[in-house]
């Protein structure tokens, strides 16, 4: 859905689709969608895959510095724009919103996973 909104609103040029995995268990870590299934996807749709491994039962400092380093490498190839689907509490949005900025990303949420965007 975020993806959907983000291409019909032709603000951004989408460069890729970045998601976290649980190492060892090769699954969309909130969702739980088989790593197969995630690289069909995103070849069908024609955007690279950045995927984030994070191990089982991931503690917030481990996640963060994960996250920060994906980012980092967006950013560095002047990325500054990250969109969040699944964020409809005010707190994670806060959250997401507070990491970005201390890279100097901002967040769109527009409604899926992370979508990285110019």
């Amino acid at each position: 859905m975020a993806l959907h909104t983000l291409l019909q609103q032709k603000h951004f040029e989408v460069v890729a689709l970045l998601t976290t995995v649980t190492e060892g268990y090769d699954r969309i870590a909130m969702h739980g969608v088989r790593r197969e299934l995630l690289e069909r996807q995103a070849e069908s749709i024609g955007l690279p895959l950045h995927e984030v491994r994070i191990p089982p039962q991931c503690v917030n400092p481990i996640y963060e510095a994960r996250m920060e380093e994906a980012l980092r490498f967006f950013y560095n190839r002047s990325v500054r724009t990250v969109a969040f689907g699944d964020i409809f509490l005010e707190d994670l949005r806060a959250y997401r919103e507070k990491n970005l900025a201390r890279i100097g990303m901002t967040a769109l949420f527009p409604s899926g996973n992370a979508i990285l965007a110019n």
